[in-house]
């Protein structure tokens, strides 16, 4: 454990006891003239012009912890961290799983939380269903189902050597559907954070759920977050300890008729081949029901050009961090983009699939280092070129790759670029 940190190793498992010690060890450190440890405080005070050695008290401390970790006050922090300890003691005591009354299924986008469900004692079945619907194709042809297995091995598996073939993908891909057809399942619940990848596997799935017969009489659950108290950035449920996810059991909701409806409207507008199918779900009265989806749908759009630059939003926070910090392997790259992206929903492969258009086309704006032609694609050293500075600077504009946008297609011959900033510039460019 860090010294300064007032946390566990897990940022967002709280030891009340260590975060009170932690409160009045920084009290002591401003009072005895430590400036760095007075201007921490200042910066998220709203009396920061009146704090000083002096006149500084312990509340003003506990509150500013309160502050870092998202919460509005000590007492929400306090409240917090019992909770939490609450959990972990019930855990420990190998308390009834909480998933006890009905056979459960939870879903979730990857394998992250697996092994920490089972640690916090749910005892359903987990099932991961890995599709990053958030790239690529999407559609409501007969065949989507191996449009997408044909991307993924086109551009996904081939990049890491996996040897898999499309029908392979698409007997997996079966084998995980008819899972959750099954009706043994009384209650399915799915684990979503507040991006891309998440919420558009949710609404594929609650789309598929509603064409099963006898979806009416089982349990779907939903259990969706966008923040969790901690002193660092929240960005997936695969952050949290087990007692984090078992204390997010008592926040599921329910999912009835009407949401599966909406969540196929949903789908078919990231399916059209027309941004504004999604720009018309923007405005509709009952988006906020699904209340990351607004979100979603804005950053979704911003994959499509730049009108002046060319470049996708993810290949632009790219080509930033080059432009700041020099050469850079991919793996670095990929975490100072994430730092800078507004909604992270990108693994580190989907990232690097993302940006090679850059490397691979006539002219290109990134280039690698040649020591490091044979590495793996994490260890390949990128840096960007004059060509890539003019781009990112608005200086020059590229040519766009063919690539999709959900059910949006972009080529050099027609596709629909704006400004990223006002959904308004949203216009059709051809030739």
């Amino acid at each position: 454990m860090n010294s300064d940190n007032a946390f566990s190793f897990n940022p967002f498992s709280f030891n009340l006891s260590y975060l009170k010690s932690q409160a009045k060890h920084r009290l002591k450190a401003v009072r005895r003239g430590d400036y760095h440890a007075l201007q921490s405080v200042q910066q998220l005070h709203p009396k920061q012009a009146q704090l000083n050695p002096d006149n500084i008290k312990l509340a003003d401390i506990q509150f500013v912890m309160a502050r870092e970790c998202g919460l509005p006050s000590w007492s929400r922090l306090k409240h917090h961290a019992e909770m939490l300890e609450h959990h972990k003691q019930q855990i420990a005591q190998g308390s009834e799983a909480l998933d006890k009354d009905l056979a459960t299924l939870h879903i979730r986008c990857g394998h992250d939380i697996a092994q920490r469900l089972e640690q916090a004692g749910f005892h359903g079945d987990f099932l991961p269903f890995i599709d990053p619907y958030c790239m690529g194709p999407l559609s409501v042809a007969p065949d989507f189902e191996w449009q997408r297995a044909e991307y993924i091995r086109q551009y996904l598996l081939s990049e890491i050597g996996d040897p898999r073939t499309t029908d392979d993908i698409l007997t997996e891909t079966a084998d995980k559907l008819a899972q959750l057809a099954q009706p043994d399942y009384h209650r399915l619940v799915f684990w979503v954070e507040h991006d891309n990848y998440d919420q558009l596997m949710l609404i594929r799935l609650l789309t598929h759920l509603a064409t099963l017969p006898g979806v009416a009489g089982r349990q779907l659950e939903i259990i969706e977050v966008n923040h969790f108290p901690a002193n660092t950035r929240f960005i997936g449920l695969g952050q949290l300890p087990a007692e984090g996810l078992r204390s997010l059991w008592q926040h599921r909701r329910p999912v009835d008729a009407i949401t599966l409806e909406r969540a196929g409207v949903l789908w078919q507008g990231f399916c059209s081949p027309d941004p504004a199918a999604l720009l018309a779900l923007l405005d509709a009265s009952w988006l906020s029901q699904f209340e990351n989806m607004a979100q979603v749908i804005r950053r979704h759009l911003q994959e499509l050009p730049h009108q002046q630059s060319g470049l996708s939003l993810t290949q632009s926070l790219a080509l930033s961090v080059l432009s700041a910090s020099g050469p850079m392997t991919v793996a670095d790259l990929f975490r100072g983009y994430q730092a800078l992206e507004p909604l992270p929903f990108l693994g580190d492969l989907m990232f690097w699939v993302l940006l090679k258009p850059l490397l691979q086309s006539q002219q290109p704006l990134i280039c690698l280092e040649p020591s490091t032609g044979s590495a793996s694609w994490q260890e390949q050293t990128v840096s960007i070129t004059e060509l890539g500075r003019l781009c990112l600077s608005q200086q020059q504009k590229m040519v766009s790759s063919t690539y999709w946008v959900g059910g949006i297609k972009v080529s050099p011959e027609q596709h629909w670029t704006w400004d990223h900033v006002s959904l308004s510039s949203l216009h059709l460019v051809q030739g």
